[in-house]
């Protein structure tokens, strides 16, 4: 099957948020006991976003969206559902093995291939947000 695009079909993945409650602690930690909830104010209910990465960190799956304080923040899986499924064209893979506690993560090449723009984006360093946000206009617009 050969899939044709004009400009106006651009391939993303989106989901619509279904919960902001859940367990702080990945799937591995809330299995270990520890089953603390928590509130997740960076998203609404019912509101749709567009997802920029993936990762399987602990046995559980996290959405690396730009939320509701417009940061680009990851959130887990369990509070969406996918509303489309198609991934960007220019997404990267990367495993790291079942030893690591960040077993593998797709999305743009500099999420994927660089340390410092991941961490950086976690830790919210305003150099990694503004290349983040460079990135997502180039993605979808």
């Amino acid at each position: 099957m050969i899939l044709s695009l004009n400009n106006r079909d651009v391939l993303k993945m989106e989901l619509r948020c279904e919960k902001n409650t859940g367990y702080m602690f990945s799937p591995k930690i809330v299995r270990e006991g520890n089953e603390t909830l928590t509130s997740y104010d960076g998203i609404s209910l019912g509101t749709t976003y567009r997802v920029y990465g993936i990762i399987l960190y602990e046995e559980g799956i996290y959405y690396l969206i730009y939320d509701d304080f417009k940061m680009p923040n990851w959130y887990p899986a369990e509070l969406f559902s996918v509303i489309s499924n198609s991934l960007p064209e220019k997404w990267y893979f990367k495993h790291f093995g079942q030893s690591e506690s960040l077993t593998a993560i797709w999305g743009y090449y500099e999420l994927v291939h660089s340390e410092k723009h991941f961490d950086g984006l976690s830790e919210q360093e305003p150099e990694e947000i503004e290349l983040f946000l460079k990135i997502k206009e180039e993605m979808y617009n």
